[in-house]
């Protein structure tokens, strides 16, 4: 039996708070104290005059880096990201896109194959695939269109873009 000795543990636990400490701080080259940068709340912190921190004797003071002025237009909200709706009804995709506060207009719904023709009333039918791909971004100009098939086993089957091949022109006899 291998025994540990008592001072190990210490010695351990100070090297990773050592490593710990070393990871987020910015490096200087010299024993200058090192600030945290400085942040602008509001219109009314501009106003104030920076105050300036305690150094060493032998150390000199820069002046103050310029401060960026606050802007009064609100920050660009990010693009929504498009959902993953593969093999998902038209109606839960309606309904995930009311969840993720988009608009169910911006949908469009197309038939996966040449030789099928939507009906009026597809909540039903099934996802196959998406313009644009899940995770892309959606700005809020973009048209989503969905390629739907009745049966969710009919996504993967394609003669030419054709779900019968009778209907292929392509296809012989």
């Amino acid at each position: 039996m291998v025994r540990n000795p008592r001072r190990l543990a210490p010695s351990v636990l100070v090297g990773v708070l050592a490593l710990a400490g070393c990871s987020g701080g910015t490096q200087t080259g010299d024993a200058t104290p090192v600030t945290a940068p400085a942040t602008v709340e509001s219109s009314a912190a501009t106003s104030e005059t920076p105050t300036a921190t305690a150094s060493p004797p032998s150390a000199t003071v820069e002046p103050p880096a310029p401060t960026a002025t606050a802007s009064t237009a609100p920050a660009p909200t990010p693009d929504a990201v498009m959902p993953a709706l593969h093999s998902r009804t038209y109606e839960q995709a309606r309904t995930e896109f009311s969840r993720q506060d988009l608009s169910p207009a911006r949908l469009t719904a197309a038939a996966q194959h040449k030789d099928v023709t939507l009906p009026r009333d597809h909540d039903g039918w099934y996802i196959c695939d998406t313009s644009p791909r899940p995770g892309a971004p959606l700005p809020a100009t973009t048209t989503v269109t969905v390629r739907l098939a009745q049966d969710f086993s009919d996504c993967t089957t394609s003669f030419n873009g054709y779900l019968y091949e009778k209907n292929d022109p392509s296809s012989t006899p």
